[in-house]
């Protein structure tokens, strides 16, 4: 009989050696309890054991369902603190996995670099038998803290157990070395049979050779070292009795270092003579050769029992030394990256540099911090790309990059940062070919992070693939729904889609999650000047906050800010024309702007100027005057300034999108933006946004079948979605009678507007027409009905009801109502003269 197993696992007998549980396993009291695996464990009364460091360990005590209310309450008051592991593990010592796993993610979740949520989530899931899951869990803590001893034991173990021998081997042997006195360590070491390294022993004194007792199962190296320093205690202690011949010793065995007599064993094993220490009365060293002892291992047993006397305590001190030291620095490095972390999710000028800070204090403890090192590279490429921070910043990025991928651990920030680097140094295409391939294989492995999905929805953003761009972030927004970024992006995203009460939300969610966050406010400000009817105040009030925080957003945002106020002054300057003298009053005093016209042009153009002044090598600036030109109605112009935007940053597919428009809005100009969208194309390669403007262009020149190619690229991808394209396509085969095909477009269309009620209503009305023109009376009345139950504000879906139901005499009077409301909406609209014949005026 020996101790009870454990899954294949001895638990370790303790007897003079105290271990102490790693805090991640909560003690037990195996004397009273036993194992909650193995009650048997009782049958051992005197023989107090430590679990293995694998398996899932049961509270001695149950919780009372109102301590356990409690533990529930504390984790939903605030689910970012610690308090979900000890609800996770009540819920894992309850056995209700489900629940614990939930609270472990959530964990995970608030405390991204932290390994403990992780651990205590691989213990869930090594406690159903679901292995794999519990090493991928593993496997990330060591991501966050590659020297974390538990979770270089956790994993090492858990690899051997699934086969994999090598890297398992590898991480015992880190953890390890990480703290050799670990015992858990050490009772997985001697389980799995691998020899731990051993520092070099010194030569070896000749000893009277002793007998040794039956050996006792092999000892762990913790006890084996308490076995020697009791031996060495009790001989330099207590006078031994008078030394016996050499012979006599040999014949009778010396008795074994534990104090109560052994039970039979098995089979004795070697084991290392014991050093006996003789007593002398004289003092050897004075005294000849031939009168000395003949064994001179008394002498030398002296020697080394005062060596070890004086050693041990020594290396004891230095190693408590070592051990706090350690535990120290791991608790500097573990608060500054904390403190990093947090602040790059505030996502402002000011934050980054102080997370810049917190990432260098890191590496002060730690200089070959992965983690650190990622921190920095992300900071450093938002600083360079984003906030216009010049060469130094893109150096620092690229710098902390390299000496990060060096360590072969890659954080998300890491391959995050090598993204944005890739992509604002020109090589977006060859960034997001990358990002792609990494995120599906972290998806594959049930590691999907936000992040990454984020950094992939803005390089699609700007490479003009709005729909694929949109979805990432979307992703992202589901993985981390706190994080104001991502809903700034989202709101950039449906900002570019034309989606405006969308891009409204997600800039407003970004300003709840992040008070004043400057991209928020800027987006918004920008958005509502593009409006037909803007809210002037309301810009103005957005643009004045953001002028005047402190702390200050980037020098880039600041010079946006200003361009915005141009264009916010020639907006309300052109406004004020058709405005009474007291509108006008009021209008000046809640956006101050003068009421004189040449004031207020003065005004303008010297917001543009303190814009340039600040950031002269931003294109966005060039883009925002643009489009105050083309308000203005300056055609030419607008499209020169948008090419000096181009001419900074071919990669921007925005840039194209806003040429083209500028080209179209004057008589003509169709032909110049289909050149200009033709050589975009070349140069970037196939942006469904700019293949879809190049349609538009060729439509608007009659060249429909030119048209009708350039759609069909844009959805050439069967996973695609491009409801404009189809819809353009939808309209064009209806004009030509090709009602299936119509159809079939329209009808998608219709599905891939999903949120987007405008143009959903205009794909339902085409579609609605096509079933007239098929004579399905019944399948157009209900279609023409979807269409305005999507928006009632199409005004065309009224006109075109009305002619379907004016065939019908018994639906007259609704056919004069739906003329007279398109006529209400539109009393000089394009089927204004049909719709007056319809109303009977």
């Amino acid at each position: 009989m020996g101790p009870p197993k454990w899954d294949g696992l001895v638990p370790e007998a303790l007897h003079r050696v105290k271990r102490k549980l790693p805090t991640w396993i909560p003690a037990i009291d195996v004397l009273r309890t036993g194992c909650h695996k193995n009650p048997s464990c009782q049958a051992y009364p005197s023989r107090p054991f430590s679990c293995p460091p694998l398996m899932s360990i049961s509270s001695s005590k149950t919780l009372s369902p109102a301590e356990l209310a409690k533990l529930e309450h504390a984790f939903a008051s605030d689910p970012s603190s610690a308090a979900y592991k000890p609800l996770a593990e009540a819920y894992l010592s309850m056995g209700r996995f489900m629940e614990a796993m939930v609270v472990c993610k959530k964990g995970v979740k608030a405390h991204p670099n932290a390994a403990d949520p992780r651990l205590l989530l691989a213990r869930v899931y090594a406690e159903q038998g679901k292995d794999k899951k519990a090493l991928e869990e593993a496997l990330g803590a060591l991501q966050v803290q590659p020297e974390d001893k538990v979770a270089l034991r956790m994993a090492g173990a858990l690899q051997l157990k699934t086969g994999e021998a090598e890297p398992g081997k590898a991480n015992l042997l880190k953890a390890y070395t990480a703290d050799p006195g670990d015992p858990d360590t050490v009772t997985l070491l001697q389980q799995h049979k691998i020899e731990p390294p051993r520092p070099a022993a010194p030569a070896p004194v000749a000893a009277p050779a002793a007998p040794v007792a039956p050996a006792t199962p092999a000892p762990s190296a913790t006890q084996q070292s308490a076995s020697a320093l009791s031996s060495v205690a009790a001989t330099a202690g207590t006078e031994a009795p008078a030394a016996k011949p050499a012979a006599t010793q040999a014949a009778k065995p010396a008795p074994t270092a534990r104090a109560e007599a052994p039970a039979p064993r098995p089979a004795p094993q070697p084991r290392r003579p014991q050093v006996v220490v003789e007593e002398v009365d004289e003092d050897e060293d004075d005294e000849p050769v031939s009168r000395r002892s003949p064994s001179s291992g008394g002498k030398g047993s002296k020697m080394v029992t005062l060596g070890l006397l004086v050693a041990i305590p020594l290396f004891a001190i230095g190693y408590g030394w070592y051990s706090a030291n350690a535990r120290t620095k791991s608790r500097e490095l573990k608060k500054s990256l904390d403190v990093a972390s947090e602040l790059l999710k505030h996502d402002s000028f000011d934050s980054y540099k102080k997370a810049v800070e917190a990432a260098d204090q890191a590496l002060e403890v730690d200089s070959d911090s992965a983690v650190a090192h990622g921190y920095l590279a992300y900071a450093w490429a938002i600083r360079w790309g984003e906030h216009g921070g010049g060469d130094d910043a893109r150096r620092q990025a690229e710098e902390h990059l390299a000496v990060g991928k060096k360590s072969g651990d890659l954080s998300s920030h890491l391959i995050a940062s090598e993204a944005l680097i890739q992509t604002y140094s020109g090589k977006g295409k060859d960034a997001l070919g990358q990002l792609e391939e990494k995120v599906k294989g972290l998806d594959a492995q049930g590691r999907s992070s936000s992040l990454l999905y984020l950094t992939l929805g803005l390089i699609q953003m700007n490479a003009g693939d709005l729909e694929r761009g949109r979805d990432s972030l979307d992703r992202a927004q589901l993985l981390s729904p706190d994080d104001p970024r991502t809903y700034a992006s989202l709101g950039a995203v449906y900002r570019r889609l034309g989606q405006d009460a969308a891009a409204w939300r997600n800039y407003d969610s970004a300003l709840r999650y992040g008070k004043d966050h400057p991209e928020s406010l800027l987006g918004r400000s920008l958005l509502m000047l593009e409006q037909d009817s803007p809210n002037f105040e309301l810009a103005h009030t957005m643009l004045k906050k953001l002028l005047e925080s402190d702390p200050p957003p980037s020098p880039r945002q600041l010079a946006a800010a200003h361009m915005a106020r141009s264009l916010l002054i020639s907006r309300v300057s052109t406004a004020m024309v058709d405005l009474k003298p007291d509108m006008q009053q009021k209008l000046a005093e809640a956006t101050a702007v003068p009421q004189d016209k040449d004031k207020a042009r003065t005004e303008m153009l010297k917001s543009e100027e303190t814009g340039f002044s600040l950031d002269k090598q931003n294109p966005e600036l060039h883009l925002i005057k643009g489009r105050r030109l083309l308000a203005e109605g300056n055609f030419d112009a607008a499209a020169e300034e948008i090419r000096k935007a181009i001419r900074m940053d071919a990669s921007r597919a925005q840039f194209y999108v806003e040429l083209a428009k500028s080209l179209m809005g004057k008589q003509g100009g169709e032909k110049d933006a289909a050149e200009a969208l033709q050589t975009a194309l070349k140069t970037m390669g196939d942006s469904p946004k700019l293949v879809v403007m190049l349609g538009n262009a060729y439509r608007r020149q009659g060249k429909l079948d030119e048209a009708l190619a350039q759609y069909q690229r844009a959805v050439k991808d069967p996973k695609a979605k491009n409801p404009e394209a189809r819809l353009a396509m939808g309209a064009i085969y209806r004009e030509r009678s090709k009602w299936d095909l119509a159809q079939e477009q329209l009808e998608k269309a219709s599905q891939e507007f999903l949120g987007q009620s405008d143009r959903a209503a205009i794909a339902l009305t085409e579609l609605g027409r096509v079933f007239q023109s098929k004579g399905d009376t019944a399948k157009a009345d209900e279609t023409y009905q979807r269409a305005l139950n999507a928006d009632e504000a199409y005004s065309p879906a009224y006109y075109f009801y009305a002619t379907l139901l004016s065939k019908d005499s018994k639906q007259g009077a609704k056919a004069k109502m739906l003329a007279q409301e398109y006529l209400k909406r539109e009393p000089s609209g394009e089927h204004a003269s049909a719709a007056r014949s319809l109303a009977g005026g």
